[in-house]
């Protein structure tokens, strides 16, 4: 019998010009997955393009979000698109050093900067990676907090648990020196990753702007030992190659790595401490872990939203669209797209598997994918072994906005 959440969606009206507003508004202040699939609805009713104030597009079908996703003449807002269009935007030294990143470049700066990554992050470097580092971190982030679940009666497992494993994971792959506050990192990374979120208020861009310049100036420290003192480890052979382009790929691993794998943990441990016999499943069955992690990816994406501007006249949505046009690919909306996805508003597990878009397409395919996987699994296993029974203890808190999944607090009982 799979396990299934079911919604009760009542079916959305078609949407005229004018309610359109009114429903990007709403779409911009809801967070939580349950109310979003109803914003998705009417949000899919008023069009596969539905119009902006800020005179961007929302893309809401799969189809035209894996286009937007996959096609080169799809643009980032790179730093000389916003050198065009953006007068002062260097002001802010997190939108500056994030499009230093992979994350905001276009080829061929986007080419070089991935490389070192890319060689960082082969399948078997993941793969001996997951078994020396990522299981064991896990097993022992796990344990300790099911000590203190048993001890306390409730704990919180994001704090815990779903955002310093992502950091030690990291930390461990790199070799980065002991003497780093890890628990800093963390939240630096986080902090600095809220500039991404749409309409961003000034204090979360001035609390961005800040982690950013603490983040690359712990790098440079770090970076400029490693020149000194080269251990042999990726740190000292990144910071030999190319000492300032490694600052950026650091924050490209840490900013983009932290938030999104903490979310996707997240988003599982609430399944679990929801759903009575996922847990049960992972231990019988060897491939439920995965098909899990793939059901918890469509169901709430860890990066809801990915913009892109057009190179070039195109079309989309069987739309003429001229070049720089704007578009949100909605890759939430995306992954409920039930011309794809049977219920798609059920949490399944057992629904057939499909190509997912949560870790991208084409040029930009998030390089850590089987990192968080790796952390994902990990962290299941554990949860399933050393906190059998688990139920929440309240609801969980999240993260307002409409970008990125991130619940922030999720107490846990036994």
């Amino acid at each position: 019998m799979s396990q299934k959440l079911l919604l009760s969606i009542p079916s959305a009206p078609t949407l005229d010009a004018r309610a359109t507003a009114g429903l990007v508004r709403r779409w911009r202040h809801v967070s939580d997955p349950r109310n979003l699939a109803v914003v998705y609805d009417e949000l899919r009713a008023a069009g596969p393009l539905v119009p902006t104030p800020w005179r961007a597009l929302l893309v809401t079908g799969y189809d035209d979000c894996r286009q937007v996703l996959a096609e080169r003449n799809w643009r980032t807002l790179s730093a000389s698109w916003r050198d065009r269009h953006r007068p002062g935007w260097r002001d802010s030294p997190s939108t500056a050093g994030l499009c230093e990143t992979p994350l905001q470049q276009d080829p061929p700066e986007h080419t070089a900067r991935r490389r070192p990554l890319a060689a960082a992050l082969t399948p078997r470097v993941v793969a001996d990676l997951a078994a020396s580092v990522v299981e064991p971190l896990a097993d022992e982030y796990v344990s300790d907090f099911a000590a203190r679940v048993r001890r306390e009666g409730s704990a919180d497992i994001v704090g815990a648990v779903c955002r310093p494993l992502p950091t030690a994971v990291l930390a461990g792959l790199l070799g980065l020196p002991a003497a780093v506050d890890q628990a800093w990192l963390t939240a630096e990374s986080l902090a600095m990753v809220r500039v991404e979120e749409l309409a961003s208020p000034p204090s979360v861009v001035r609390r961005a702007d800040q982690a950013a310049e603490a983040q690359l100036a712990c790098y440079e420290r770090i970076l400029a030992d490693r020149r000194r003192r080269p251990t042999g480890d990726l740190l000292s052979r990144w910071a030999a190659d190319d000492p300032e382009g490694a600052r950026y790929l650091l924050l490209t691993l840490f900013s983009a790595g932290v938030p999104t794998t903490a979310a996707l943990l997240a988003g599982l441990a609430q399944a679990l401490a929801t759903l009575p016999g996922l847990a049960a499943r992972i231990g019988r069955e060897p491939d439920f872990a995965d098909r899990l992690v793939d059901e918890m990816l469509r169901w709430d994406p860890p990066g809801r939203v990915v913009t892109r501007v057009a190179g070039a006249d195109t079309e989309l949505g069987g739309r003429p669209l001229p070049g720089g046009q704007i578009v949100h690919a909605l890759i939430g909306a995306a992954h409920r797209d039930p011309e794809l996805f049977a219920d798609p508003h059920t949490f399944d597990p057992d629904r057939p598997p499909q190509r997912l878009l949560a870790y991208g397409s084409g040029l930009h395919y998030c390089l850590g994918a089987l990192l968080a996987r790796a952390q994902a699994t990990a962290f299941m296993r554990g949860f399933a072994r050393e906190l059998p029974g688990a139920r929440l203890a309240a609801p969980p808190v999240r993260q307002p906005g409409p970008s990125m999944a991130d619940i922030t607090r999720l107490p846990i009982a036994l």
